[in-house]
């Protein structure tokens, strides 16, 4: 047996009640967590977390190692996202309740302050929720300090430990994996496996990657190598948004992030998980949509759009089948 925390009847209710807020902010929300156990408040980021990964986009969390960093480099985060930030719809997490050196809460204060002066173009700016998790000693300070941030907020909550069930739980044992059918690869086939495999181990920051990995993942599902489809889409998703990232989010780094997605929808179609392969279309049109509204004489980027569409009307006729 293994101790492991669980959330109890209120700990479950106070669970479903933030839940519920996000899932009814299609728009800007804000939301306090003021962190008086760090288990608790672990659940919930996992538990979003995990939400937001089987929708793809990923839960937006952002680590600070210095306090000055907070109105330096966070700040301006928030108040002027990326374009490719935008379109992909999901929660900003910020945990600032690590650390009780005064410097610390100082700068947080601070933050908090500039974030209160400039709440207006916040709600502007973020499309999806922010969730700020805090210590739970400066809840006061926080209300007296924000007073206009505090007046908007959607949800606030205390993790404390009387949300916890102690009771111990068995780990489940894994299930045994299927033996998976092997197909033979062409000549073909093997050098483009063999270059994604180059290219793999290599690990650089580079386009030529991603083309890489796509012409992998046609092999895989051509061959009906699931696994291999599903963590070569997952690794080129990863690396098209470190490009996007480290470019600024120009146009060309937006469009391969979108292609990324829509391969990561492929491999979940081809899984016959509906939910996940609709949020992978529907994040990468968003994106291409962007990209049309923003140059609508590119012609490559009104083609895309119409491709992911076709993608996802596609999966609506396949999923309503099954």
């Amino acid at each position: 047996m293994t101790q492991i925390p669980q959330l109890n009847r209120d700990g479950e209710a106070a669970w479903r009640r933030f839940k519920q807020h996000l899932e009814w902010s299609d728009h800007f929300a804000l939301v306090f967590i003021f962190n008086s156990d760090p288990r608790v408040t672990e659940i919930f980021r996992e538990r979003l977390a995990d939400i937001y990964r089987a929708r793809v986009t990923r839960l937006r969390t952002f680590e600070v190692a210095d306090p000055s960093e907070l109105a330096e480099i966070l700040l301006p985060k928030l108040l002027r996202p990326g374009v490719g930030v935008t379109a992909l719809d999901a929660p900003y997490w910020i945990d600032l309740s690590r650390h009780a050196e005064n410097t610390w809460r100082d700068a947080r204060l601070n933050f908090l302050a500039r974030l209160n002066e400039q709440r207006e173009s916040l709600r502007r700016t973020l499309t999806r929720p922010l969730i700020l998790a805090l210590p739970a000693g400066e809840r006061d300070q926080v209300k007296a300090l924000v007073p206009d941030l505090w007046a908007i907020r959607d949800f606030s909550l205390e993790s404390a430990s009387t949300l916890l069930d102690a009771t111990p739980i068995a780990q489940a044992a894994p299930a045994p994996a299927k033996e998976a059918i092997e197909f033979p690869l062409s000549d073909d086939e093997h050098q483009l496996i063999a270059e994604w495999e180059r290219v793999r181990e290599r690990d650089l920051l580079e386009r030529g990657m991603l083309l890489a990995a796509e012409s992998a993942i046609e092999v895989y599902l051509h061959k009906a190598r699931f696994g291999d489809a599903e963590n070569t889409s997952q690794h080129a998703l990863a690396l098209a948004r470190r490009l996007a990232q480290s470019s600024g989010e120009t146009p060309q780094a937006l469009r391969d992030l979108s292609a990324s997605l829509n391969n990561v929808g492929h491999v979940a179609q081809a899984l016959s998980r509906w939910d996940e392969a609709r949020a992978a279309y529907r994040d990468a049109l968003a994106i291409a949509e962007t990209l049309t509204r923003a140059m609508p004489e590119n012609d490559d980027y009104q083609t895309l759009r119409e491709k992911f569409a076709r993608s996802l009307a596609e999966l609506e006729n396949v999923a309503s089948s099954h």
